[in-house]
């Protein structure tokens, strides 16, 4: 689209310091709603929401009096939560949805499927025919017809947008790559400092980007293969988000899988490869009570190439973070890995799996399912390690 990073710098926001006496009014630093008509406090997201409402009346020429800002959704719908940020309207009434729009804080990458499932439900409780993401640096438009999607190729007038005189992007189906080209310098300048990390040894590299290959781009054509890996369902790959407790947040593609825990209950299992400086394998579990990477596998480290028979063999030490509750000892997780799973220990290690590099990783392999299915069971095990711990930590506070 259009350089919207650009426009929005052009775009200068008065800056005021509201009275204390008034209640309804905060006493930071705090910018003008010209819709709401009152004091909202300066945060990064809402710089971008109040440069959102000056681009929609001055660029798209947007009717002032057809926006509404932080709409309830419970106005529309009983029952129903959450707040649209900005909604445009087509009529004076404001009766007809015609766009939701989302504001996120600079930071928050708009393309993760989170933001874009937010959007889609007020979208849909509003019946609204476009959503906006937008954070300042990116904007995103989809337009919704017939139960699907279409992302725009550029930023539309309101006359455009109402008139549906808008052209999409055209998709690409993307093919999994050979194997010729997982070992070429090229690919591996494609996806260095984003999937595989720039200081990644060499043979290391190769087996991520061919293990990135698998889980990214091919896709399981025989069910009884979800059973191998230890799921029932293949969910495709999305755009998700994660952080840790630096405050980071992961927002790359990831390949989703459903499968049951321990206690017959249902969890979406993720992996996905991060690269930056090391090359970082995780997996995570989104469950009703969170979501988050339950191992973050530093590759660089755990990786260890044999170059007699080009097998890769990954292990894990067993070490585990709380987040801000700390760490856990990785005798302790051993020890219960070695009560719960006892395949997976070797020589007081977490033994994961043993891969032929030498061709192209393929979802039928047996080492590359027992891989797999290892990742997971220890993924979950150490998630069971975690809530032990708090719940010990719990009860000694109180």
């Amino acid at each position: 689209m259009n350089d919207i990073k650009k426009i929005f710098k052009t775009i200068k926001l008065d800056k005021y310091r509201p009275s204390k006496l008034d209640k309804y009014r905060p006493s930071s630093t705090s910018y003008f709603d010209p819709v709401r008509k009152y004091f909202v406090p300066k945060t990064p997201e809402e710089e971008v929401r109040q440069k959102t409402i000056e681009f929609l009346e001055t660029r798209l020429r947007v009717p002032h009096n057809r926006l509404r800002v932080e709409e309830a959704m419970a106005h529309v719908k009983r029952g129903a939560r959450g707040r649209a940020d900005i909604v445009v309207y087509r009529d004076d009434e404001k009766t007809k949805p015609l766009m939701v729009i989302e504001c996120k804080a600079p930071d928050v990458d708009i393309s993760c499927d989170e933001v874009r499932e937010q959007a889609e439900r007020y979208r849909n409780i509003l019946r609204a025919d476009y959503i906006m993401l937008v954070n300042g640096y990116k904007l995103i438009i989809y337009k919704y017809q017939e139960g699907k999607n279409f992302e725009l190729v550029d930023i539309s007038s309101y006359k455009e947008l109402l008139e549906s005189k808008v052209s999409f992007v055209e998709n690409i189906t993307l093919e999994p790559y050979s194997y010729e080209e997982i070992m070429s310098y090229e690919l591996q300048k494609k996806f260095t400092q984003i999937y595989v990390g720039c200081e990644t040894p060499k043979p290391v590299k190769f087996f991520a980007l061919n293990f990135l290959n698998l889980i990214l781009l091919k896709s399981i054509d025989d069910e009884s293969i979800l059973d191998l890996l230890g799921v029932f369902e293949d969910r495709g790959t999305g755009r998700t988000r994660f952080g840790n407790s630096a405050g980071y947040n992961y927002q790359i593609k990831t390949r989703l899988f459903i499968a049951k825990d321990r206690k017959n209950k249902d969890q979406i299992l993720g992996l996905s490869l991060f690269g930056k400086y090391n090359t970082q394998l995780n997996v995570s579990i989104m469950n009703r009570e969170r979501r988050h990477h339950s191992l973050q596998l530093d590759m660089d480290k755990y990786c260890k190439y044999n170059y007699h028979n080009n097998k890769i063999v990954i292990t894990h030490s067993g070490t585990l973070s709380t987040g801000r509750g700390g760490s856990i000892s990785k005798f302790t997780v051993i020890d219960y890995v070695k009560n719960n799973a006892p395949d997976l220990i070797r020589d007081e290690e977490v033994y994961l799996g043993s891969i032929d590099n030498s061709r192209l990783l393929e979802w039928n392999q047996p080492d590359v399912q027992n891989f797999i299915k290892n990742l997971f069971l220890y993924a979950v095990l150490r998630d069971e390690v975690r809530k032990k711990y708090k719940r010990k930590r719990s009860r000694r506070k109180k």
